[in-house]
């Protein structure tokens, strides 16, 4: 698929070079090094999903030279959540609420992708060792330490989380914040869900500790607030542990 005229899309936090083509109708994601990993792994997701009934992007293309891979993907129609205004953000919020319950309402032995504690500590060990944590974008609460001293917060706080997440365990989208998340304008509905490489079977808190967060971020998310993350956890029905919230919070620092 040839990508004269595409034109390069700079909002977004991934890292990747993303572009979109002249008509909107497609955008190619590429990158190199743990880049290109993550967009072999969101292929890999995005060509399950596509046997689901979750909406999500359909591939069009994909090239993989062993150094550069490059994802071409169909523009999911709506917009970001993080995008609308502050009399949709109640509306919305009930909708991400929903959409969550239904995510993790599906069979989890019907998911090849596992992301629960076994394998994502040891991926942030891994990422930590080789210099990949951004200390800079810490939350708050841990501005100014070091990657090193959160791994071994994290270490310490690990056997606890993994008795927890026996009977949790769902399929999670991973990075549930809201720009990942599009809905039809007119109806606030989600038309489908974007960066998608972290999906898997998790504890659900990971993504209520994620969706919370980005809601109750008024600086990225002026629209919603501390109180729209308490409506979203009274929406999604389930009482949610505090202690595993900061836990998944923590764990997200390393990706």
């Amino acid at each position: 698929m040839g990508s004269e005229g595409w034109e390069r899309v700079r909002t977004g936090r991934s890292g990747a070079d993303v572009r979109r083509s002249p008509d909107g109708g497609a955008y190619t994601k590429s990158g190199s090094g743990p880049l290109r990993d993550d967009l072999i792994e969101e292929r890999e997701r995005l060509e399950w999903l596509a046997g689901t009934d979750l909406p999500a992007a359909d591939v069009l293309d994909w090239t993989d030279d062993g150094e550069t891979a490059t994802l071409t993907l169909r523009t999911v129609a709506g917009v970001p959540m993080s995008e609308l205004s502050p009399s949709e953000a109640p509306s919305a919020v009930a909708t991400l609420a929903r959409f969550l319950q239904r995510l993790h309402a599906v069979p989890r032995d019907s998911c090849p992708f596992e992301r629960w504690l076994a394998v994502t500590v040891p991926l942030a060990r891994v990422r930590a060792d080789q210099g990949l944590v951004d200390e800079d974008d810490f939350d708050h609460e841990r501005a100014g330490r070091s990657a090193d001293a959160a791994l071994v917060d994290l270490l310490d706080r690990r056997p606890r989380a993994e008795e927890l997440e026996v009977s949790d365990l769902v399929i999670c989208h991973g990075d549930a914040c809201l720009p990942n998340f599009l809905v039809d304008p007119s109806t606030l509905e989600v038309t489908g869900m974007i960066d998608v490489h972290r999906l898997g079977i998790a504890d659900r808190h990971l993504d209520l500790a994620l969706a919370t967060r980005s809601i109750s971020d008024t600086g990225l998310n002026p629209a919603y607030g501390p109180e729209a993350a308490d409506a979203l956890l009274a929406a999604y029905g389930l009482p949610a542990d505090p202690w595993r919230l900061d836990f998944y919070r923590l764990l997200d620092e390393f990706f």
